[in-house]
């Protein structure tokens, strides 16, 4: 059975979007698990009236106890697929996203060909229909931050790209639902950012490969439940980069990266001194909590 993950807070109607594109376009998925992460705005009554207004034996909506973050929401609801389905493929995807034809067909091939390989697909924006990015991004471990492979560039300019990304971006990630006993699930400790990164990093550690299908397209209309470029943002998403760096670098590797990091944070908020705080107490938070 292939099951696609879809995590709700606080947009329910983006949520129902991306699901209702993917029961259209995608035949091969048998079944959606929609996560509710605690929104407490009701959106867990929407969703579920959806479902049952809908007669959609082929979704299921959970409402998580409590807000985990990333990992946390898409943890609980494979937990709850492997437990009561017979999953055998996982596709992650953003609620903020939808597909206008079948991405996941192109994704379980890739899965079928090569069992040990997580496969992204390529993200577009849903405002320009340019690459958002070729399918995760380019990591810069030291100063703490990442960069969107082939960011802002047209869908026949792909072919000019000679790489693959160092990460595929949680926006669209499938794989093997066997990888889960292999590697275990998400980090919930981030909360926010890097979990898919760092659940990578500990499945190419054991052999697994990052593959993006050229054929598998989704569009994205960008964050719906992050803040943007808040304090709550600076803070977790340097957080994350830092405790990354202590997890799998060490302390000190970490330290000097949350100095560099939040040099940087520094420099691009020096007119928002309450942002340049928030990042630099991320950063040094992730740089010394308990991994």
């Amino acid at each position: 059975m292939n099951v696609v993950m879809v995590l709700n807070y606080k947009a329910p109607n983006e949520t129902i979007s991306c699901v209702e594109s993917i029961l259209k376009h995608c035949p091969s998925i048998d079944h959606a698990v929609v996560v509710d992460n605690d929104s407490q705005d009701g959106s867990i009554d929407v969703l579920q009236r959806w479902q049952a207004d809908n007669g959609l034996s082929q979704v299921t909506v959970l409402a998580s106890p409590r807000n985990d973050g990333y990992a946390g929401g898409n943890n609980y609801g494979m937990r709850w697929a492997l437990d009561n389905l017979a999953v055998k493929h996982f596709w992650v995807v953003n609620n903020d996203a939808y597909v206008k034809d079948d991405a996941f067909a192109p994704l379980l091939a890739e899965l079928q060909r090569a069992p040990k390989t997580i496969v992204g697909s390529v993200i577009l924006s849903s405002q320009t229909g340019r690459l958002e990015c070729y399918g995760g991004g380019i990591l810069y471990p030291l100063l703490g931050k990442s960069k969107l492979l082939g960011k802002d560039i047209a869908v026949s300019d792909i072919a000019k790209l000679d790489r693959e990304p160092d990460y595929i971006m949680g926006c669209s990630m499938a794989f093997c639902a066997s990888l889960l006993t292999e590697i275990g699930f998400m980090d919930e400790a981030y909360f926010m950012y890097s979990e898919e990164v760092d659940w990578q990093h500990q499945a190419k550690r054991k052999g697994v490969a990052l593959k993006v299908s050229r054929e598998s397209q989704l569009y994205h209309y960008g964050s719906m439940s992050s803040g943007g470029r808040s304090a709550f943002y600076h803070y977790f998403r340097n957080r994350a980069a830092t405790r990354f760096n202590r997890k799998f670098h060490g302390t000190p590797y970490a330290l000097v990266s949350a100095v560099l990091l939040s040099g940087i944070t520094v420099l691009k908020e020096f007119k928002n001194p309450k942002l340049a705080w928030s990042g630099v107490k991320g950063a040094f938070k992730g740089a010394t909590m308990h991994v």
